[in-house]
């Protein structure tokens, strides 16, 4: 399915919202994660997904020093850091002839709900269906379809470009 479908389903935003925010997090060191109570409208768990990536994104990734481009690198693992970030996570999953076609410019092989979850890691995803109200089953099964189309956006002349996800993702947040 086009990305620009999959991004006019509500819960399809805030599930891929929350996953990237979880990887920014994880990246930040947990320095995504607000302080005390969660503002309102905020995910449980005091993440406030819409302010945090709605500041990044928003400031074109040059306020307060935050390279958001390098940031979503790593979080894509695209960079210099090897087998870290998401690719490197799925691709440890035994995901890497997908990944070679969602990069590439041939048609986007589809991923198993299984190896999606074992990437991921099942903690992953149950804290995703707790911040956005899906069941675990809907947020794999909007994963399959979303990060296929998320890396192809990425990946615009067959090789990673963060620019281009940051673009996408600021579409996200309307």
């Amino acid at each position: 399915m086009d990305l620009q479908q999959l991004l006019k389903n509500p819960m399809t935003q805030q599930i891929i919202l929350a996953l990237v925010t979880k990887l920014i997090g994880g990246k930040l060191g947990g320095a995504a994660a607000t302080n005390g109570a969660a503002p309102a409208g905020a995910a449980p768990g005091g993440i406030d997904i819409g302010s945090i990536l709605g500041g990044m994104l928003g400031g074109g990734g040059s306020g307060g020093g935050v390279d958001l481009g390098k940031i979503l690198g790593g979080v894509l693992g695209g960079g210099s850091g090897g087998n870290s970030g998401l690719l490197g996570q799925l691709g440890a999953a035994g995901l890497g002839d997908q990944l070679q076609s969602w990069i590439g410019t041939g048609p986007n092989q589809p991923v198993d709900a299984a190896k999606l979850t074992e990437a991921l890691g099942p903690d992953t995803v149950n804290d995703i269906a707790a911040q956005t109200g899906a069941t675990p089953e809907q947020v794999t099964d909007t994963l399959q379809q979303a990060i296929p189309a998320l890396v192809d956006e990425a990946s615009p002349n067959g090789q990673l470009d963060p620019a281009a996800l940051q673009s996408t993702l600021a579409k996200l947040l309307g």
